[in-house]
């Protein structure tokens, strides 16, 4: 329509006659129906370009990027992918950072895989932001990306112009406050409690801490802190942080760690006695050290859920479905009231203690596929 226009700003006319007349409504006739043809042509195409055909089952590709198989929680995650790929018939290709800490490893295998023949992709960001430049390709290549357990970094995402059409994972805040809320209600008011943290600058490790610091409050306005200091997700460091703590602050009451294996370095520190710790993830050593009393409880997330959503939107996905925007998995605090129910083991590699959790949860995925 705009050449026509474009050729009526011209002034490009043709004589009135009768001729013409008849000439020119035969044209203006033409001319409509070349114009609802292509209307029409138009809706057609850019419908079947929307319409992404459905695949095969057996055909989709998905690969996977977690972090380092050195804690045992990400073996568990390892396993639902894994597991929830064989049960659909689909291939998964699980790609592990070489360390718990190694952001540029990890980034490296993320990298390697994004010009490979994959149809989604499965991530857990180390600092945040350690993945967002390959996520960037791969959204590039049209490619899906499903993040699972810890968020990626907006703004480095939108730098890289990458997209995350999927997120399932804990809500971290709220589960650290369900833990400051419960620590209150064990040691009383008006204590004192030692915050040991993972990372610097990790987002997982600052909602928990964040969490629990608000349902301790809200618990006990009187309450003190002490920290957080940051243990690097370590159980060594996070010993010799919660020794140095308590030689300085010999009233600190309890503690709380951003995850297990830290807490697990508390339940070791010189002088610990009674005092109450509190973990996050739910492996089997802390579960364990929750039956025999050394450590007070902690907060468990199911892993091979996340696994199994993340496999489970993808599935989605290369079929043309339309993913859930966010998903949040279940969590439960774990001490001495459930631990006899937390310790059976339910998988069927042993890697982590309970492949789903104890009570009801929300799967928006698995209904949306189609077999």
């Amino acid at each position: 329509m705009d050449g026509f226009r474009l050729l009526s700003n011209r002034g490009l006319r043709t004589p009135y006659t009768k001729g013409n007349k008849l000439r020119n409504s035969k044209i203006k006739f033409t001319l409509a129906m070349t114009s609802a043809f292509a209307l029409v042509f138009t809706a057609v195409t850019s419908s079947a370009v929307n319409a992404a055909p459905k695949k095969a089952l057996k055909d989709i590709r998905i690969a996977a990027v977690v972090k380092g198989l050195d804690n045992p929680f990400f073996i568990g995650i390892k396993e639902g992918i894994e597991e929830t790929a064989l049960k659909y018939g689909v291939t998964a290709n699980v790609q592990a950072a070489p360390g718990l800490n190694d952001d540029i490893g990890q980034a490296n295998k993320l990298d390697s895989l994004a010009g490979q023949n994959y149809d989604c992709y499965i991530v857990i960001p180390i600092s945040s932001n350690n993945l967002s430049q390959a996520i960037g390709k791969i959204t590039k290549r049209g490619k899906t990306v499903i993040n699972i357990d810890s968020p990626v970094d907006s703004a480095s995402l939108s730098a890289a112009k990458g997209k995350i059409a999927s997120f399932a994972g804990t809500d971290n805040f709220a589960a650290g406050k369900a833990g400051g809320k419960d620590m209150i209600a064990k040691i009383g008011k008006g204590k004192t409690i030692g915050l040991i943290a993972g990372l610097a600058g990790n987002v997982t490790s600052a909602a928990r801490i964040d969490g629990f610091k608000a349902g301790a409050l809200e618990a006990d306005p009187t309450v003190k802190f002490v920290g957080p200091e940051n243990a690097d997700w370590d159980t060594s460091k996070a010993l010799d942080k919660a020794n140095a703590m308590l030689l300085g602050n010999p009233s600190i009451a309890a503690f709380f760690a951003a995850n297990d294996q830290m807490a697990q370095g508390i339940s070791r520190a010189t002088g610990i006695g009674s005092k109450l710790i509190y973990g996050v993830d739910g492996i089997a050593d802390a579960l364990s050290l929750v039956k025999s009393g050394k450590i007070t409880a902690t907060i468990s997330q199911y892993p091979y859920v996340m696994g199994q959503m993340g496999v489970q939107a993808c599935i989605i996905a290369a079929q043309g479905g339309k993913v859930p925007a966010k998903t949040i998995t279940p969590y439960y605090i774990i001490d001495s009231s459930n631990i006899d129910q937390a310790l059976t083991n339910k998988s069927t590699r042993g890697y982590f203690p309970n492949q789903l959790p104890p009570g009801k949860y929300s799967n928006p995925y698995a209904s949306k596929i189609k077999k």
